[in-house]
């Protein structure tokens, strides 16, 4: 080899590096961004992002991490081991608030949206023909999933009652889990149960319940569900708006799928491979929950809410909703899907 050549060949060898280098920066500079999820099908816009790659369009590297309580979701976003999270919007969210804990409520992840109510009252089947009217649940057990805890679904009970002239003592109710109301009605031990599904569905095919009232007929566009921000990724706020990118991206194929417009069958496998909801065969029947594609959130429903859960005692004193809830992430990120049509 002629060593006059060395100089240029390295010279080749150290631009190529250089070049291999610069085209792999995006990969090596991705955002780390943890996110809390429960593994629900109103996660769902979480899921779709990671298993499309929608995130990673943004230049996020997401890591997910299943969480079991609202106690557990609003310690672990104020302390920055969440950057963000799926969680119920509900009474002990906002206590914590009101206790200082920090975090915003930044997006749809769940509504009674009209068409989907995930949630129902089922009424044990050789009940069906005495319990037709709201008024008939008078002296009735009934189960409810985090009673006298502040949870959504005592919001929409209450609304139940108040419509057939009856308030909670004029029943014998009871907390629950769902599992537990769907084996309670089948050995008789209460009347009416709300359930979510697929439990909703499958008790009704088992012919344990009859499906009475879905929750999108007794309260509408109810904010069961939502995404919150923890203040590590508020302190970044590229990052959350590219999260939020993402995020409405997938929303928006969600309700694409539903809808006939975008692959069902694909929803479903990301359904299946991430939820609690492992048979594929229940998609096809169940009701699915209620997502904004453009992460709009329910704010006057929510304020109902809260007036609902400081009267009937969930709450010391009531929030204001300015302090917690911030959809300017979710409107700049409209703005940008909106802009890329």
């Amino acid at each position: 080899m002629n060593t006059n050549c060395l100089p240029a060949l390295l010279r080749g060898v150290a631009a190529a590096a250089i070049a291999g280098l610069a085209a792999a920066a995006p990969a090596w500079a991705q955002d780390k961004v943890k996110v809390g999820a429960y593994s629900s099908v109103s996660d769902a816009p979480l899921y779709i992002a990671l298993e499309k790659g929608f995130f990673k369009e943004q230049g996020l590297d997401v890591e997910m991490v299943k969480i079991d309580s609202g106690a557990a979701l609003t310690t672990l976003l104020s302390t920055g081991d969440l950057d963000a999270s799926g969680g119920s919007p509900g009474a002990g969210v906002y206590n914590a608030v009101r206790q200082g804990l920090q975090f915003k409520i930044v997006a749809d992840k769940g509504s009674t949206l009209p068409g989907h109510g995930y949630f129902a009252f089922v009424v044990r089947k050789d009940l069906a023909d005495q319990i037709k009217t709201p008024a008939d649940l008078k002296d009735r057990s009934l189960a409810v999933t985090g009673y006298k805890v502040g949870a959504s679904s005592e919001v929409t009970i209450g609304k139940l009652l108040a419509s057939g002239g009856l308030k909670e003592s004029d029943l014998k109710m009871t907390n629950m889990t769902f599992g537990d109301i769907a084996a309670a009605l089948g050995t008789k031990k209460i009347d009416v149960g709300v359930l979510i599904e697929p439990l909703v569905t499958q008790v009704e095919a088992q012919g344990i319940a009859t499906i009475w009232k879905r929750a999108d007929t007794v309260y509408p566009n109810q904010q069961y569900g939502a995404l919150m921000y923890g203040p590590g990724i508020i302190k970044r706020q590229a990052v959350a708006d590219k999260f939020m990118v993402a995020y409405l991206k997938a929303a928006r194929f969600y309700n694409a799928a539903l809808a006939g417009k975008a692959s069902k069958d694909e929803l479903v496998q990301i359904l299946t491979k991430h939820t609690t909801v492992k048979n594929p065969e229940l998609y096809k029947t169940m009701k699915f929950p209620g997502i904004h594609p453009d992460g709009k959130l329910n704010t006057a429903g929510m304020a109902e809410d809260v007036k609902w859960w400081h009267a009937n005692g969930r709450m010391k004193e009531e929030v204001k909703l300015s302090d917690i809830v911030d959809q300017s992430y979710a409107e700049r990120a409209k703005k940008q899907l909106d802009a890329s049509r």
